[in-house]
């Protein structure tokens, strides 16, 4: 008794406010950042004095003093503790996490908590009853006030954000200053290519040192091209299968494999005797395991996040398997190289790349300076931490002919399969014997030597293969017996020493050589290898839209299978260790199906018909397989998705047999969405309320297949999702009283328009169109095409009117642009406008095309976007390349395409043709002149090129009724018809800058609103709908508004690795920091991390490389997780363990 009265004696102290121990009001440090801090000593009311965070941002001085008074009557053993900052917060996390699965506490949390808040807000509010200076925003915006010093403290929370201009703790992270190196891929092209220039001839050094030659046998195996995946399956099979046979008998011999989605198929048919001998060949050096990403990805496609997947699933197959990593990049047949791809592999450790379709003048300018190899280095890395050394095959092809030296006609002579198989372009080659052995032995010195002036160091890598080589014994003996006798021969002598090598063995002995010769370093390289033009000068640079349908079931999949890993982390803590695995099977194949389609023949559109076919069915499978996945998780059936494999995504129709349903929508991002949602209903009575309370809705007209449906509505509302959260919305038949309504719908022809016997469809005598909300104004041209935009915030307008061209008798194929004529515009267009509360939108529709123009009355991002969906359908066209522009009318804009979503690269226009100006626009495409700059972001990969006015023309899709000679062949099965109508989205940001960038910038970074778009175009809310079905061992997702995640970080992935193993991935993007700051996110990384690991139920984490495989560290408990540094353009990896 005396100790109860003792402590509570001490904790009344803290009732007064000249209390020494506490400063005086407002006391605004939280609890865990005070040096001077009080600690319950159990865990119970340590949670508690957890769980009252929030209210003490909103009574500070009064929460202190009440919630020690309740800690002090509650335990005998409450005592102030001189403890630091993080001790506390581990502490407190620690006990959260404990207690919260101890259901015998909650009952006396909810008692202390209400009785604690009673008196803290009488408290609180007394101090305040004769003062006329209360402000009540104050205290409901003082957490975040606290946390962000950018934002002041005072501001109303509708006031317009003050804009962020510099590194302020997180918030904004400014790009580095652009890195000098010694060539720059964009310079390089503006004078040679575009210019015709060249640069002078680099001095060459009079050889005395032996050059040294490695000798390096491959197979090039497609995963799908002009057969099937499972179709080539049976020869790589066949290939390995001489691999093993053969190198177990021949020790001299070296391999190299690259394919990993056919090594896996290989390996699990094996019997553990060949495994073992496979792993004595990879352990002593003798088969090198390179690349190790899933498949050879293309690299202008891809959204980086499915590349990290990529390499993530092949590193770990090879890790659980050899215990290793690759070493080196193999990346021969791509057509062009992203710079973002080989920085992904860097962050997984590997730093050494081999590299071959490059533009062919850009090749020889190198080849001339003596710059190949070279160091790769990002525009953004200062000092080359993350450089990649990288070797550029010498001549115009990867196979035998290209190999030894310019005289193809000599190297074939070398390629041993040809004495009993194809012929060569000059001698034949035959067997080597001592009659012969001499005087071949020379001819290949004497290439060799000729190949090495094009390089500084005397050490040379001498690829040796083709397609699907080495797929018959007989190949193997003929090129190792006839080879070795010519090394003999060469070795003899002091000029060449040769042998069978690997990547390994070549880099080893390359760096060995740099660090002897300091004064011979490889040259230094920035910028990407886009566009890509061959030796006979052809222009690659169709395939980035080519078949837009597939690429657009590649992000489909990707999202849902995002949001799947994600939503099974959240929900792990509370299934059957049977559904786990039973979702987590459904996952790993439809991830490796994703990883497949990457392949460089796939993603791009340009294997045969039946091949995109192949990967279509995959591809839907996998689609209908997570769909599996997450209404398995959510209880519901998910809202839109693609019926059959070849069909665009059809929404559900919400019926209401039942009075009532419900929608769930999950947002798997890290900011808060604050947007308009639509749902197909076949009722027009319907009320929709969200916690209880009806909310304003709208019906409109549903389009499917770019036509009306007649007997369903869309019905929309607005909602707030804050991330990684679900929201439960009702949607109910029966008299909305006024907050459901119908929209006005006109149109200047109103007869074409069919829209059923519900609407009434108003003629227009407008000659032009504008929408606007209190966040935007749009305009619109007479055709119904988007003209201006003007931001109602500061009046900042922007020109940017789209048209829609087409350019007839194309004559390129799946991989070509050849365009012979100029582009015609496309003008003959319906247009009807639809307005209501919530969305205001102008449909247009012509032939081929039905577009839906909207802005949306939501503060916040969404409401200052202008939202563009298109139906797009060419089927019935010929020789056809659709385009859309959008005008910005400005002279010479600073203009960008993204690089697989991680930066932007600068591209400019050029007096060459249409082809040429072509890259690769995977997400998004940029303008800016000034202060002034306009994004337009999409969920679908195309090609872009920027023209001299200020315009921007998108490639929309694409069909082509002949072949363009890279491969394809002839024939119905060869020829790119096998167009499917396809639905895409895009998104227009409008930001009005504080400063100009550079005129000379070679890169740039998305401001902060550009790079949301991006995330929430490819992972936009799911919506889920129907009755909650009885599932005992699932729970639902919570809300979690409380995380506070920096406006620039990105969640990629939260993969499973094992049972109880999870990977998760955050990125860093840097972004402008003269945009707006967003009021959907926040700059608080760690902590809002270690309250996302407690809720997942995770109890230590290791940091790893980008791979997941490399420890980087020791493993930590998540409440003494400190080391959490995530820089701009990084990763950071953890391995979860529960």
């Amino acid at each position: 008794m005396m100790r109860y009265i003792y402590h509570f004696i001490k904790a009344l102290i803290f009732l007064f406010p000249s209390s020494p121990f506490l400063p005086p009001p407002p006391f605004r440090v939280p609890p865990y950042a005070s040096p001077l801090l009080f600690s319950c000593s159990n865990s119970e009311c340590t949670l508690y004095f957890l769980l009252l965070n929030d209210y003490y941002y909103m009574f500070p001085h009064s929460f202190i003093k009440y919630s020690f008074l309740f800690c002090s009557l509650y335990t005998p053993f409450f005592q102030i503790s001189l403890l630091s900052a993080n001790e506390m917060y581990r502490l407190a996390v620690s006990a959260k996490r404990k207690v919260l699965l101890n259901p015998r506490t909650f009952f006396v949390y909810f008692v202390a908590i209400f009785f604690t808040f009673l008196l803290a807000y009488h408290h609180r509010i007394g101090q305040f009853q004769n003062r006329d200076d209360i402000h009540y925003s104050r205290i409901i915006n003082m957490r975040s006030s606290s946390r962000e010093e950018n934002i002041t403290q005072n501001k109303p929370i509708h006031e317009k954000p003050k804009r962020v201009k510099s590194n302020d703790g997180g918030v904004c992270s400014r790009p580095p200053d652009e890195t000098k190196t010694d060539f720059n891929t964009f310079d390089l092209f503006e004078k040679v290519v575009a210019g015709g220039g060249s640069l002078p001839q680099a001095s060459k050094k009079t050889r005395t040192e032996k050059l040294k030659v490695y000798v390096l046998p491959f197979t090039h195996v497609d995963p799908g091209w002009l057969e099937t995946f499972e179709s080539y399956t049976k020869r790589t099979n066949q290939i390995l299968d001489n691999m093993h046979q053969f190198m177990m008998k021949n020790e001299k011999m070296r391999f190299m494999w690259a394919e990993f989605v056919f090594f896996e198929r290989w390996w699990s048919l094996q019997k553990d005797q060949v495994k073992d001998d496979v792993k004595k060949l990879v352990s002593e050096g003798r088969l090198e395991l390179a690349t190790g990403s899933w498949v050879m990805t293309d690299e202008a496609n891809p959204y980086f996040p499915v590349s990290v997947d990529n390499i993530v699933e092949g590193f770990q197959f090879i890790y659980h398997n050899f215990g290793i990593k690759p070493k080196t990049i193999w990346s021969n047949d791509p057509f062009g190289y992203s710079s973002s791809v080989p920085y992904l592999f860097k962050k997984s450790g590997v730093h050494r790349n081999v590299i071959n379709r490059i533009h062919h003048k850009i090749k020889g300018t190198l080849q001339s300076q003596q710059a190949i190899p070279f160091n790769w280095r990002q525009y953004f890395d200062g000092d080359g931490e993350d450089d990649v050394l990288t070797q550029v095959l010498p001549y115009t092809h990867y196979d035998v002919l290209n190999s030894c030296g310019s005289d193809a006609s000599v190297c074939c002579e070398f390629d041993f399969k040809r004495i009993t198989h194809w012929s060569c372009p000059g001698p034949k080659p035959v067997n080597i014997d001592s009659s012969n052995v001499a005087a071949k032995a020379e001819k290949l010195t004497t290439q060799l030597e000729r190949m090495s002036e094009m390089y500084k160091a005397p050490v040379i890598l001498m690829m040796h293969g083709d397609d699907f080589r080495f797929d018959m014994i007989e190949e193997w003996n003929q090129q190792h017996d006839n080879f070795l006798p010519v090394f003999d021969e060469i070795n003899k002598g002091s000029r060449v020493e040769i042998r069978f090598g690997t990547f390994t063995d070549y880099f080893d002995e390359l760096e060995k050589w740099y660090s002897e010769n300091k004064d011979s370093q490889p040259s230094t390289l920035s910028g990407d290898f886009f566009p890509y033009m061959c030796a006979l000068g052809d222009y690659w640079t169709g395939y980035y839209t080519t078949r837009p349908f597939f690429k657009r079931q590649g992000r489909l999949l990707h999202s849902l299978i995002r949001n799947s890993d994600i939503m099974l982390s959240m929900l792990r803590e509370n299934l059957k260790q049977r559904k786990i695995v039973e979702n987590e099977k459904r996952l790993e194949q439809a991830r490796r199906s994703l990883s497949l389609f990457q392949h460089h023949d796939a993603i791009t559109g340009t294997s045969k018909v039946s091949v995109m076919d192949n990967y279509s069915e995959l591809l839907h499978d996998s689609i209908i397989s997570t769909k599996i996945v997450l209404e398995n998780l959510t209880k519901s059936d998910i809202d839109i998705y693609p019926r059959v494999h070849d069909g665009v995504e059809i929404q559900q129709v919400v019926d209401f047999e039942k009075k009532e349903k419900e929608v769930k929508i999950f947002n798997s991002l890290l900011f808060t969405i604050t947007d308009v949602f639509g749902i197909r209903v076949n009722n027009r009575e319907v009320v929709v309320s969200i916690e209880g309370k009806t909310v304003e809705a709208q019906l409109e007209p549903y389009f499917q297949k770019g036509k009306a449906e007649a007997d369903s509505f869309t019905l929309l509302f607005k909602a707030t999702v804050p991330p990684l959260s679900m929201i439960k919305v009702k949607i109910q038949k029966g008299d909305s009283e006024g907050m459901t309504k119908m929209a006005k719908v006109e149109a200047k022809d109103s007869s074409a328009w069919e829209l059923g016997n519900n609407w009434k469809v108003e003629a227009s005598t407008e000659s032009s169109s504008e929408m606007e909300t209190p966040f935007l104004k749009a305009t619109f041209d007479p055709t119904g095409s988007l003209q201006t935009v003007t931001k109602q915030n500061d009046k900042s307008k922007f020109d940017c009117q789209q048209s829609w061209h087409q350019y007839r008798e194309a004559g390129g194929g799946a991989y070509l642009m050849r365009l012979h004529t100029n582009p015609k515009e496309v003008t003959e267009f319906q247009w009807m406008r639809i307005t209501g509360p919530l969305r205001h939108s102008v449909y247009q529709k012509s032939k081929n095309i039905l577009q839906r123009t909207s802005i949306v009355n939501v503060e916040g991002p969404s409401g200052e976007e202008v939202d563009i969906s298109m139906s797009i359908d060419i089927t019935s066209e010929r020789n056809t390349e659709l385009m859309t522009r959008f005008s910005t009318k400005w002279e010479k804009p600073i203009t960008f395409t993204d690089s697989v979503g991680m930066q932007l690269l600068r591209r400019d226009y050029y007096k060459m043709p249409v082809q040429n100006n072509y890259y690769p626009m995977p997400t998004a495409a940029v303008l800016q002149n000034g202060k002034q700059r306009v994004s337009i972001v999409s969920n679908v990969e195309h090609g872009a090129r920027f023209l001299e006015n200020g315009s921007v023309e998108v490639n929309i899709d694409r069909i082509l009724n002949q072949d363009d000679g890279k491969g394809l062949g002839s024939g119905s099965d060869a020829i790119p018809v096998d167009m499917k109508p396809v639905d895409m989205k895009f998104k227009l940001v409008f930001d009005q800058l504080d400063h100009e960038d550079p005129p000379k910038i070679h890169y740039s970074t998305h401001s902060f609103r550009a790079q949301q778009a991006v995330q929430s175009v490819i992972y936009p809310p799911i919506l889920f709908d129907g009755n909650p079905k009885k599932e005992e061992d699932i729970e639902e997702i919570e809300e979690n508004s409380n995380l506070n995640f920096p406006c620039d970080v990105q969640l990629l992935t939260v993969r499973p690795l094992s049972e109880s193993r999870q990977l998760m991935i955050f990125y860093r993007h840097a972004t402008s920091c003269s945009s707006e700051k967003m009021n959907n996110c926040g700059a608080d990384f760690k902590t809002s991390l270690i309250d996302l690991l407690v809720k997942l139920g995770v109890k230590q984490v290791q940091k790893t490389d980008l791979s997941g495989v490399t420890r980087i560290g020791e493993m930590v408990k998540v409440e003494y997780l400190s080391d959490v540094e995530l820089k701009t353009f990084d990763f950071l990896t953890l391995v979860l363990y529960r």
